[in-house]
């Protein structure tokens, strides 16, 4: 079995507007603390237990809400996405862990290769490191993948998402171990939904439903990079998506800062709906036209082909958040 994580993420690098980044802080817990999974087959083979949703779903998911790929696929030399590595890993970011230790981290494979990928991972095995940041070795990861905020996923949407990385073609790509050592920390904390800012809109009004929709979209796709942390790991949700986390998204490069994507002057006040939805799939800024910051993933691959009721629903849900006064912020210092 390897040693290797199923971190990076997505997501993660993933999320609206302006910026995106790199997910909380530190986590870990060894195999003797942690119980097995419900569904971890030992050496029966992995166990099959994701009975919802469906692939089509999953793959949508994957590719243009949770944007796995900015993550979980390298590079070719042309600095765009290597469709031959679709999915397999490799990609590196420094991040501090909560001892104040430097460590690089590698973005796992997620094809059904065996034993480089999670072919032999069960279906809760794979649920547990999409949701809680423990891997097939009872490890935990560090939330550089944001497991966090993807724990708000329904069982339909984890269904999906585990039925289409069955289906990602195996890849042999060899990912290295994070250096100098694995997660030394317990699992961050999931996100208390219960703390973020619903829609402003009265419950009457005819878009209320549209920005709800988009407030469970924006919180696996925006939240984690746009809001600042109160300490390592803790975001600060009375700030959720006012923007100020910095994060390195190339090594050795100059720290970004996520920007303020809620309606305040020192946010994105007097951006409409259709403002938002532009910036987010095209990766352009209202008016200017000045390329939003390269951490935000939208091209084809990624949110440049989410579908455009999702896009809106989003839109419309920052567009009626709670002003917040923080920054305002650039890319970098």
């Amino acid at each position: 079995m390897k040693t290797n994580h199923f971190s990076s993420p997505p997501a993660r690098l993933v999320v609206a507007l302006a910026i995106g980044s790199i997910a909380a802080a530190c986590s870990s817990s060894t195999s003797s603390s942690l119980k097995p999974s419900p569904g971890d087959s030992g050496t029966d083979g992995p166990v099959r237990t994701a009975t919802t949703g469906t692939v089509e779903r999953g793959h949508y998911l994957v590719d243009h809400v949770l944007v796995c790929g900015a993550c979980h696929t390298p590079n070719d030399p042309n600095g765009k996405p290597d469709s031959t590595k679709y999915l397999a890993g490799s990609r590196n970011y420094d991040f501090t862990d909560g001892a104040g230790t430097v460590v690089s981290v590698y973005a796992e494979n997620l094809t059904s290769h065996n034993p480089e990928g999670l072919a032999t991972w069960s279906d809760e095995q794979v649920r547990t490191a999409l949701t809680k940041g423990i891997d097939d070795e009872k490890v935990s990861m560090y939330p550089i993948m944001p497991y966090p905020e993807y724990s708000v996923l329904t069982a339909e949407d984890q269904d999906s998402i585990i039925q289409y990385l069955r289906t990602v073609p195996a890849n042999d790509n060899v990912v290295a171990a994070d250096f100098p050592y694995s997660d030394q920390f317990p699992p961050a904390a999931q996100i208390d939904q219960s703390k973020v800012p619903h829609t402003q809109l009265a419950a009457t009004d005819p878009d209320y439903a549209a920005a709800e929709r988009g407030r469970y979209l924006a919180i696996v796709a925006c939240l984690n990079c746009h809001t600042p942390q109160l300490s390592e790991d803790v975001p600060d949700l009375t700030k959720a998506f006012s923007g100020g986390k910095q994060y390195t998204l190339v090594k050795g490069a100059s720290p970004n800062t996520s920007a303020n994507i809620t309606p305040d002057s020192t946010g994105i006040a007097g951006w409409s709906v259709d403002d938002i939805v532009a910036a987010f799939k095209t990766g352009t800024e209202k008016g200017t036209g000045r390329t939003l910051c390269n951490s935000h993933p939208a091209t084809s691959d990624y949110y440049g082909q989410m579908a455009d009721a999702d896009a809106r629903d989003i839109a419309t849900f920052i567009h009626s958040l709670p002003p917040v006064v923080n920054g305002p912020f650039t890319c970098t210092p």
